[in-house]
């Protein structure tokens, strides 16, 4: 008979990989796991049970996900804790969620496997390795203390299908949730110090509930003490309205920073992706948005090497690109994801002609925000301070800034307290990132 160990007894670690979206599941049952009485190890080489949350999104992420299992379960194999307990390797999430049956076989070394976390997880957790516990509460807690942003998902899954996109077979279909669970999500980051706010979900646009909408939520959250900052991010391009863009006029709070991910131009490319652009209709759509929001940063993503795109389609990226100057781009190339519809077309794009366009694409855009970054010179922003390099400099984001995507800004002052925004004059730039000092 198995030894039942107590969760007192016990640590863990949660390696969170992905998306944002995927992190706010960690930090649920990071909180989750403290309110049952678990302890929370310094890093997986000092937890018993070390939980790796997978994404399963493109190939690329799959990968990195089996990686970091196996490095968790060599781990396991070099130690067991001082308390006689055989550290334990746990794997939920995306890629566990979609090959759930494929991964117990072929990972026999995983001591739990779990799919997308709920509220059972932790219950689950402890009845298979046989550790009695508290009760765990719906508690979420920060992986990282002390950071100036949080992110509050506002929803979960996808209907858009997209032809390429497996989020709605691991997510399911949109589900918004209530303003409760929202604003209590909003309410803890604010007690914790997040002077941002940083709203998510695969597509906000889509967000109802009970009849609240996208606008009164973000209007809510932004009246939390401490809340400085509310940034939009993930809206699907085809389903933009007149009323999100009017938050960015009623609301002070919501920063001008908008992302959009366009993922193709050709009217062609953009059809069989079971979506509705085109050129001229994206072109419209961002004078639209640069008209109603002045000095807003627009950031979007394309895909390339979808089956079917000639270079005449790709061009057709690159002209865009030349002729939109967007601020922010990121780019991706086209992997094969089973049982979605594309995986189903013919006509493949060669693996070295995705990775040649990706690297012109990204090439060119480089230029365009060196440019615009240049372009800023001299003016005065807002800069949310984040890190202390020396006692006269300090590293921090503008408005016009997501955090881990988009580049820093690197102030020179003294004195100054993390986690406050300044006013600061650019001076410089470097590559994607600004240079300035305090006012």
């Amino acid at each position: 008979m198995n030894k039942m160990y107590s969760s007192y007894e016990l640590s863990f670690y949660i390696v969170s990989l992905g998306c944002s979206k995927n992190l706010v599941d960690s930090e649920r049952v990071n909180g989750e796991m403290l309110s049952a009485g678990f302890n929370l190890a310094e890093s997986s080489e000092k937890a018993d049970i070390i939980i790796v949350n997978t994404c399963g999104f493109i190939n690329d992420s799959k990968e990195e996900s089996i990686s970091v299992i196996f490095d968790a379960v060599e781990l396991k194999n070099e130690k067991m804790s001082e308390k006689g307990f055989k550290t334990s390797v746990v794997a939920m999430g995306c890629l566990t969620e979609r090959y759930f049956d494929n991964i117990k076989t072929e990972i026999d070394e995983l001591d739990f496997i779990y799919g997308n976390p709920d509220s059972k997880f932790v219950e689950n957790l402890a009845n298979k390795l046989h550790i009695t516990t508290l009760k765990s509460t719906s508690y979420r807690e920060p992986l990282i203390k002390g950071l100036a942003y949080s992110y509050i998902k506002i929803s979960e899954g996808c209907s858009n299908n997209c032809s390429y996109c497996a989020i709605p077979l691991i997510r399911g279909k949109h589900q918004s949730f209530n303003r409760e669970f929202i604003l209590k999500d909003a309410i803890k980051a604010a007690k914790d110090g997040a002077k941002e706010l940083i709203v998510i979900a695969q597509d906000i646009a889509m967000y109802q509930h009970s009849g609240f909408k996208l606008i009164d939520i973000v209007n809510e959250i932004s009246k939390l003490d401490g809340v400085e900052w509310v940034r939009l991010l993930y809206c699907h391009p085809d389903h933009l309205t007149d009323k999100i863009l009017e938050i960015f006029k009623t609301n002070k709070k919501v920063v001008r920073y908008l992302d959009l991910p366009f993922q193709h131009i050709s009217a062609k490319i953009l059809k069989a992706m079971n979506r509705k652009g085109n050129y001229d209709t994206y072109l419209k759509l961002l004078k639209k948005i640069r008209l109603a929001v002045p000095g807003i940063i627009i950031r979007s993503t394309f895909m390339v090497g979808f089956p079917g795109e000639t270079d005449e389609d790709f061009e057709e990226i690159l002209k865009f690109l030349q002729q939109a100057k967007l601020e922010r781009v990121g780019a991706f190339t086209y992997s094969v994801e089973e049982d979605t519809v594309a995986s189903e077309f013919e006509n493949m794009v060669p693996d070295n002609v995705k990775i040649e366009r990706y690297n012109r694409l990204m090439e060119l855009q480089r230029d365009i925000s060196i440019n615009a970054l240049q372009d800023m010179i001299g003016e005065t922003v807002s800069v949310i301070i984040e890190e202390k390099i020396d006692d006269d400099n300090y590293i921090g984001r503008t408005e016009f800034d997501a955090p881990e995507v988009d580049g820093v800004f690197y102030l020179n002052a003294t004195g100054v307290e993390l986690n406050t925004i300044v006013q600061a004059k650019v001076t410089d730039s470097i590559e994607y990132d600004l240079l300035g000092e305090l006012l």
